[in-house]
């Protein structure tokens, strides 16, 4: 298999300057060959130093960058916010067009559960903390109607846009501060109380629970309860003890534990149906692997790892343990930051390092956000391999 130079950009990058300029920059002077597309992101405000029209972007609270077959979400209550950058019905179809016509594979970035539009408009869909506030940057993976709604989702842009591979992205539960926009914390919350604080508690995943044998209802007024007076109170030394895989087995008598396990499952079956269209589409599933002590925090189990296609990880991390983490045929792509280089010569390095470990590719991020000379590094380490 050819090395994959994935570049990863929003439609603005590429609209705001023009499909042919755009896509001829990543495609001559990065010398890619294939670019990740944000078709569902989340909140953010970018630098953006070679675009004509908007040098700082507001971006939207999270937004669906193509317009949406709405006939195939009557299964859930469920519906995006189409971005206001998007024009017309085709507008998605016309950048795919071109990404293809310049000789360009097409991959699809999604982003599921961190969305701020769909978790404010939809606060019973939220992630809800121990003391029942909706969390309104995070939805939770728990409710039907999420589920619904990110398979519907899915389907929507495997089935019509026919992409090479799919980036998956906060497909699971999310640190409790995860979306925090402006924060206000002036004094320290420790390890176990964040962690504590980064549960889910939406009545759909307290059914989970339920159905598993555990009184979720009496396990949250416990948490609540645990958490008040850490929170209160200056931590002590005995507070920053880490959250560690043998205090929470130990915890609430066992509780908290079968509380997670049960929603791991449930966490694990919707990845690997959502995993399972983009592979009925014929794309291939990217996304990071689970560490042995995320496990708890995200509420995914690794025997994902079999159903990803290609596996981003960091460099200098084990290509070759990535690799046997993942089935057949699986590949490793190092994921680079081209904008910390301020010359060439790091970055050639760090590409070669990765295809002479076997890396599968390398993702360069973020065509809009670099400014001019790092394409240029990027084209003269792809060119010099």
């Amino acid at each position: 298999m050819a090395f994959i130079s994935s570049m990863y950009t929003y439609t603005w990058d590429l609209t705001d300057e023009g499909l042919d300029r755009s896509l001829d920059r990543i495609a001559s002077l990065a010398r890619c060959n294939e670019v990740m597309l944000a078709v569902s992101y989340h909140v953010s405000t970018y630098f953006l130093p070679h675009n004509p029209k908007r040098p700082i972007y507001y971006g939207e609270n999270g937004a669906l960058y193509f317009q949406p077959d709405l006939a195939r979400y009557t299964r859930t209550r469920m519906r995006g916010h189409v971005s206001e950058i998007v024009e017309g019905e085709a507008y998605l179809e016309r950048i795919v067009e071109a990404i293809l016509k310049k000789g360009l594979r097409f991959g699809a970035w999604i982003v599921y559960c961190y969305n701020h539009n769909l978790a404010s408009r939809y606060p019973e869909f939220a992630k809800h903390d121990a003391f029942g506030n909706p969390y309104l940057a995070q939805v939770s993976v728990a409710p039907e109607d999420v589920r619904e709604y990110f398979l519907a989702m899915t389907r929507d842009v495997v089935e019509r846009f026919r992409p090479d591979s799919v980036h998956v992205e906060s497909l699971h539960r999310l640190n409790y501060s995860y979306g925090f926009q402006n924060p206000k914390v002036l004094t320290p919350i420790p390890p176990q109380a964040e962690s504590l604080l980064g549960l889910c508690f939406n009545p759909a995943s307290k059914a989970v629970a339920a159905k598993a044998g555990l009184d979720a209802d009496q396990l949250q007024r416990d948490v609540a309860a645990w958490l008040r007076p850490r929170l209160e109170r200056i931590p002590r030394k005995e507070d920053m003890a880490p959250a560690s895989s043998d205090w929470i087995a130990g915890l609430f008598d066992g509780r908290l534990k079968k509380y997670l396990d049960a929603n791991r499952e449930h966490t694990t079956r919707l990845w690997l149906d959502v995993a399972g269209v983009i592979q009925k589409g014929g794309a291939r599933v990217q996304t990071t692997l689970v560490s042995p002590d995320a496990v708890a925090r995200i509420d995914l189990d690794p025997r994902i790892h079999r159903h990803i296609g290609r596996a981003t990880i960091q460099p200098g991390a084990s290509v070759e343990e990535a690799r046997r983490q993942l089935g057949e045929g699986g590949v490793a792509m190092v994921s680079t930051q081209p904008a910390r280089f301020s010359e060439a010569q790091g970055l050639v390095e760090q590409v070669h390092a990765a295809a002479r470990a076997g890396a599968g590719g390398c993702n360069f991020y973020n065509y809009g956000l670099l400014r001019e000379e790092h394409l240029r590094y990027i084209g003269q380490a792809l060119s010099t391999m």
